[in-house]
């Protein structure tokens, strides 16, 4: 729902918005999709490789989102 929002408000935002902006954002977009997706994999494997490689991708994945946000704020 949130992915499906945030597409929906680059779509009606696009014209406002310089490339530079709008390019940086198309990245924060793919790296929470990235960071939902690891998180629903950490959630449901069962080894502890698996548990250890999602958890750090899910955390990493996170933190260059919040990064990109703040970025995007100014």
């Amino acid at each position: 729902m949130l992915v499906s929002t945030g597409v929906w408000n680059m779509i009606a935002e696009r014209d406002h918005l310089h490339s530079r902006y709008q390019t940086t954002l198309t990245v924060k977009l793919c790296i929470v999709v990235l960071s939902g997706v690891a998180a629903a994999l950490h959630a449901t494997t069962r080894s502890r490789a698996g548990l250890a490689v999602f958890g750090a991708l899910t955390a990493i994945s996170a933190l260059a989102a919040l990064f990109l946000g703040v970025l995007l704020a100014g």
